[in-house]
């Protein structure tokens, strides 16, 4: 049986005659187990245009993620007594403290706050604040986060420096 492998757009690939293969491999077994009557006739090949339709939803759930975790730390941020301070501490040229309010504000719940979330809750704040900055602010001082499964969280390091830049004093 012979494959045709056609490339698509974005990297994606359409491989003909793959679904049928698989049917008549499924039969087989069937067949084997005594639970299939009569062979499944040759399918025609997939149009092009569903291959591409199916492909393209994929980014989409990624961005769906990224919102939900923004606007889990938004909402944190409004029920947070702090808030005003919070703002007025990210807008300084702190870029660690920067990386650390977002994850601050966030510790309790179980969003997974990245580095492009912390570029767009900056962002919301009239603050410009790239994402890779974020990351590197975090990868180069370590302590104050650590990666987890679910993402960046703080350290007890990281709440006192946060909470130090708060109070108006210089964290160690």
């Amino acid at each position: 049986m012979a494959f045709k492998a056609q490339q698509l757009k974005k990297g994606f690939f359409d491989i003909h005659g793959i679904e049928d293969f698989v049917e008549r491999k499924v039969h087989e077994v069937l067949k084997a187990l005594g639970l299939a009557g009569k062979t499944p006739a040759p399918k025609a090949a997939p149009v092009k245009k569903a291959a591409v339709k199916k492909a393209a939803p994929a980014p989409k759930a990624v961005k769906v993620e990224t919102d939900d975790a923004l606007a889990v730390v938004l909402s944190a941020l409004d029920s947070n007594s702090k808030k005003a301070a919070l703002i007025k501490a990210g807008k300084q040229k702190d870029q660690l403290l920067r990386s650390l309010i977002p994850l601050y504000i966030a510790r309790s719940s179980n969003a997974e706050v990245s580095s492009g979330v912390t570029s767009k809750f900056w962002a919301k704040h009239g603050v410009k604040y790239a994402a890779p900055n974020a990351a590197k602010a975090l990868r180069e001082h370590t302590g104050y986060s650590k990666r987890t499964k679910n993402g960046n969280q703080i350290t007890p390091n990281g709440v006192k420096y946060v909470e130090a830049a708060l109070a108006g004093k210089k964290a160690a």
